[in-house]
């Protein structure tokens, strides 16, 4: 009896988890929204590490969305300098506010992901509770369409 409950437990958890991940269409080619634009993709690779949180993409404050695990964005800008800018998700999020500026240009394609690593993690008994924390190192990493491609091919639409 305890083993099927304890397959049960395992089954439902990796269902919850699943459903953290981004579940659009899967990433197929590059493509150039509008000529008079520019087009950026902004990739997050699949990790257990904060794969239940969405982060949302600010580019000069102003919303386009969030970023799944394991998933992309495809937005389309205005030429120009910009802010692109993935905040915490709440006071308690471990991954810091990360931002990269870029000057974009009319008919160019972008590409970038967001990572982060687990760089301190504690755990602490006291009698029958454990408290945890610690922290992550977040970053936005700039990459070549020739990087960006093989990652992006694992990857599903966030929208």
């Amino acid at each position: 009896m305890k083993n099927i409950v304890g397959k049960i437990s395992i089954f439902l958890l990796l269902i919850l988890l699943g459903g953290c991940s981004a579940t659009g269409e899967k990433f197929v080619t590059p493509a150039l929204i509008n000529e008079d634009t520019a087009t950026v993709y902004l990739m997050r690779q699949d990790k257990f590490l904060g794969a239940a949180g969405c982060r949302d993409v600010l580019i000069n404050e102003v919303d386009f969305g969030c970023i799944k695990n394991a998933g992309f964005l495809k937005i389309e800008i205005l030429p120009g300098n910009k802010t692109i800018t993935l905040p915490k998700v709440t006071e308690n999020d471990w991954a810091n506010e990360t931002s990269v500026e870029q000057n974009f240009e009319r008919g160019g394609i972008y590409y970038y992901e967001w990572t982060h690593e687990l760089e301190d993690f504690y755990v602490i008994p006291a009698g029958s509770i454990v408290v945890t924390g610690g922290k992550t190192k977040a970053s936005i990493i700039k990459h070549s369409k020739a990087s960006a491609l093989p990652i992006l091919k694992e990857l599903r639409d966030s929208n």
